[in-house]
């Protein structure tokens, strides 16, 4: 069996994650990581049939598998140069059908709903002749108003007046913008929030991220802190379930915990791990590679 070729796309080769890969495959004889830019990726279609290619590497089914780091933010070249790789035969921790619906944060929460995974009422909106039955439909002021696509805490802004609400929509229809408005839950500010690491499909650790003071969010690049957390058998069955529905070996589930159970506000297919290994003291870029390498046949 030839060597495994681990294909790293990224358009970020210094991030903290990448970085991790690359340190942890550097320590390894079994495998060798490529850290590829999709835009140096070509890709070409015509009536000689479709192609593939980099001046660099030999993308050969038999011995590469995928693992993407393309977070909501990134182009669509990126998702596209995944989507033919894949078309090539060559297998993704993240695949693409999986990856494009989580970059909608509307579609991937009506996915949950429909699997039974409780989520927080949402309602996609563009039209604000729809404003009042809409903020209606998710229990009023406050709410939470989220762009469809974003990461780390980015575009999330709590609204507790209609004004606030309308100038937001103001200002994205503008550039033909959809938001999201979102339940607002009190124990997200109260309790925090829980991230559940998903990697080869199983449920490995969880972080209990608590908000700064005065915040509504408990990312960490929103200044949140976070602690170790003990996986109970509930987290674990919504992580591994909500990763599975998106094909997606490799997740950050995040949940909060309400009197009524767990509701789950987001699945993230690019988690970052320097606080879970931190915390952990575990090599959460081996465990990745690990699960890279075993959709390899043979």
């Amino acid at each position: 069996m030839p060597t495994p070729n681990v294909l790293l796309l990224t358009r970020k080769p210094s991030g903290h994650s990448v970085t991790r890969l690359m340190e942890s495959a550097a320590l390894r004889s079994d495998l060798e990581l490529h850290v590829l830019d999709p835009h140096t990726i070509r890709l070409q279609t015509g009536p000689s049939g479709t192609r593939v290619s980099h001046d660099e590497l030999s993308l050969d089914p038999a011995s590469c598998v995928l693992v993407p780091r393309i977070g909501s933010l990134s182009t669509e070249y990126s998702l596209y140069c995944l989507e033919q790789l894949e078309a090539l035969g060559i297998p993704s921790i993240c695949p693409f059908p999986g990856l494009l619906r989580l970059r909608h944060k509307y579609s991937a929460l009506a996915a949950l709903s429909m699997a039974g995974i409780p989520v927080p009422d949402s309602v996609m909106l563009r039209n604000q002749a729809e404003l009042q039955p809409a903020v209606d439909s998710v229990g009023g002021y406050p709410l939470i108003i989220k762009f469809i696509r974003g990461s780390q805490g980015v575009g999330v802004i709590r609204a507790d007046r209609e004004d606030t609400v309308r100038s937001v929509l103001d200002a994205l229809n503008m550039v033909q913008y959809d938001v999201l408005l979102q339940r607002y839950i009190p124990e997200a500010a109260t309790r925090g929030t829980i991230r559940v690491l998903v990697v080869g499909g199983r449920a490995r650790l969880a972080v209990h991220l608590t908000p700064a003071a005065g915040s509504d969010r408990s990312n960490v690049h929103a200044g949140g802190q976070a602690a170790k957390l003990e996986l109970t058998i509930d987290m674990v069955q919504v992580a591994e379930q909500s990763a599975a529905l998106f094909g997606t070996s490799l997740a950050g589930v995040d949940l909060v915990e309400t009197d009524k159970g767990y509701v789950l506000m987001e699945v993230n297919s690019s988690p970052g791990y320097e606080m879970p290994e931190a915390l952990y003291g575990l090599d959460v870029a081996g465990m990745i590679l690990d699960s890279a390498v075993a959709l390899l046949p043979g």
